[in-house]
C-alpha cells in the first residue's frame, strides 16, 4: 500500500504545488482496485478462528471481524464504523471503549454467538471489567455493568493490543461519516440476551438465600427501619438524644440512606431486616471464608447495624472454620548446649519392652557414650541401682535429664538426686524430644 500511494504522498509534502497528474490518477485507480479486492477481505469460515477488534474515538467508533489463517496472518471478514451520539460523546473513555466492544460483539452477532473467539480492545483497564478470570467489580458503574452482562451471552478470551499495533480498529473510529444506523443486529443480540438473562434468573430463583420480595415484606414489619423511613421523609429529629441507640448508626449515615420499593438501602447495600439476617449472614459464611473476607462480601452487599461483630462472632463459632484454623507457631527448637566436661551432664530414660526386656539408658551428653542396663523391672529402687553402678565408674554428674516418669518423678528419687547435689531437669509433658 505504501509503495501504491507514492505518487499521492508526494502531493502532501510541504511546499509542494499540487499538481494532478496521470502518475497520481493511475496511483489512485489501483489503489481502489486493491481496496475492492480480495486481498484484503475474506470469507467467512466458521473453523478457522476469529477475532474481534473495536476502539473508539471521541466522535465514533469502528469495528473488524477477521480470521487467522493458518500462515499466521489476518484477513478482516467485515468492517464497521459509526459515529457516537451527543449523549455518547459525553460518556468517559473507558465508557466510550467499552461501548466499542458492544458495538462490536452485537454488530457480528451472527458471526460469533456459540463460537469461540479472541475480543481485542486497547485499553487495558476493560481487562478487569470484562475479563472472565475474576469476574465483575461490585462497585462498577451501572452503565458498564450492564454491558458486562451482555459481553456474559458470549465465549471470549479478551486481550490488550498496545495502540501502535491497533490500526485496524483504531482508523475505523476515525474515518467515519454521518450515515443511518441499521440496528437489526442490534435488537437480535438484544433479544438473545434478554432470552438468556430470564432464564437465569428463572432458574436460580429457588436458589437464592434472600429474595427481594422477601425483604421488602420484612421491611415492612420491621420497626427500626419503618422508623427511618418515616424520618426520611418527615425529617430527622434536631436533636440527636431524640433518636433511640438502635437508630443511631443510621442517622450517623442519613446523607448515605435510599428507599427503594419500600426497601432501606445505604449506597448500593441493602439494609437487612432483623428477622432475615441469620439467613444473609449463614449466606455470606457459605464457603467459610475468614473474618476479614466475610466482612468485604458483606459490605459489598448489605448493612444493618452490628453487622461486623455478628460476622466475628459467627467465624469464631464455626466448627468447621475452628477444625481448620492455621495452628500457632511452634517456638524454635534449641538445642542443649554442649557441656565443658565428660558426665556433667547425662540424660536418662527407659526403653522397651524389647524381646520381654526393658532397658535402662544413660547418655552422656558431652561424649555421646551410653550405659544400657537392663534390670528386673522399672522401679524407682531400680533405677537408683543402676544410676549407682554408672556412678561408682564414672562419677557423680553435675545434671541429670529426665522425662517424666514416675520412677524420675518419686520422692525416693528427688532425695537421691538432693543427697548426692545433682540438679534434675525434668523435660516439659508430651515433648519426649528435649530428652533427645
Amino acid at each position: 500500500m505504501s509503495q501504491l500511494r507514492g505518487p499521492l504522498d508526494v502531493l502532501l509534502k510541504k511546499n509542494t504545488t499540487w499538481y494532478w497528474t496521470p502518475d497520481q490518477q493511475s496511483a489512485f485507480d489501483k489503489l481502489k482496485e486493491v481496496l475492492q479486492s480480495d486481498l484484503l477481505l475474506t470469507h467467512y469460515d466458521p473453523l478457522l478462528p476469529i477475532i474481534v477488534a473495536a476502539d473508539a474515538s471521541n466522535q465514533g467508533i469502528g469495528a473488524v471481524i477477521m480470521h487467522e489463517l493458518p500462515n499466521k496472518s489476518r484477513k478482516a471478514i467485515f468492517h464497521s464504523s459509526r459515529t457516537l451520539t451527543e449523549t455518547e460523546k459525553k460518556y468517559s473513555q473507558i465508557e466510550k471503549e467499552a461501548l466499542g466492544l458492544i458495538y462490536a460483539v452485537t454488530k457480528f452477532h451472527k458471526y460469533i454467538f456459540g463460537r469461540h473467539f479472541t475480543l481485542e480492545t486497547d485499553h487495558k483497564p476493560l481487562l478487569h471489567i470484562f475479563g472472565n478470570k475474576k469476574g465483575i467489580p461490585i462497585y462498577t458503574a451501572n452503565r458498564l455493568q450492564r454491558w458486562a452482562c451482555t459481553l456474559l451471552l458470549y465465549d471470549f478470551d479478551i486481550t490488550y493490543i498496545n495502540t501502535d499495533s491497533f490500526g485496524y480498529a483504531d482508523f475505523l473510529s476515525r474515518l467515519i461519516d454521518s450515515q443511518p444506523r441499521s440496528e437489526e443486529d442490534s435488537v437480535i443480540a438484544s433479544v438473545y440476551t434478554e432470552i438468556v438473562i430470564n432464564s437465569i434468573q428463572t432458574n436460580t430463583v429457588t436458589y437464592l438465600p434472600v429474595l427481594f420480595n422477601e425483604i421488602e415484606q420484612e421491611s415492612k414489619n420491621d420497626s427500626n427501619i419503618t422508623t427511618v423511613i418515616e424520618y426520611m421523609s418527615s425529617g430527622w429529629p434536631s436533636n440527636k438524644k431524640e433518636i433511640s441507640t438502635d437508630l443511631l448508626p443510621f442517622f450517623n449515615r442519613r446523607d448515605e440512606l435510599s428507599v427503594v420499593r419500600n426497601t432501606l438501602m445505604l449506597g448500593e447495600r441493602v439494609v437487612i431486616p432483623t428477622s432475615l439476617r441469620t439467613r444473609v449472614l449463614k449466606h455470606i459464611h457459605k464457603g467459610h471464608p475468614g473474618i476479614e473476607r466475610s466482612k468485604a462480601l458483606a459490605r459489598s452487599y448489605v448493612y444493618y447495624p452490628g453487622i461486623d461483630k455478628d460476622i466475628e462472632r459467627l467465624v469464631k463459632e464455626c466448627t468447621k472454620c475452628m477444625e481448620t484454623r492455621t495452628l500457632p507457631h511452634k517456638t524454635n527448637l534449641k538445642s542443649w548446649p554442649v557441656p565443658q566436661n565428660v558426665w556433667e551432664r547425662i540424660h536418662i530414660d527407659y526403653a522397651g519392652p524389647l524381646h520381654d526386656k526393658i532397658f535402662f539408658l544413660i547418655v552422656d551428653a558431652k561424649s555421646k557414650w551410653p550405659e544400657i542396663f537392663i534390670p528386673s523391672n522399672s522401679t524407682t529402687t531400680s533405677t537408683i541401682t543402676c544410676m549407682k553402678d554408672a556412678f561408682s565408674r564414672f562419677g557423680i554428674p553435675k545434671t541429670v535429664v529426665s522425662d517424666n516418669g514416675s520412677q524420675f518423678s518419686s520422692h525416693q528419687f528427688q532425695e537421691f538426686c538432693k543427697l548426692h547435689g545433682i540438679e534434675h531437669i525434668k523435660t516439659p509433658a508430651y515433648h519426649p524430644q528435649c530428652n533427645g
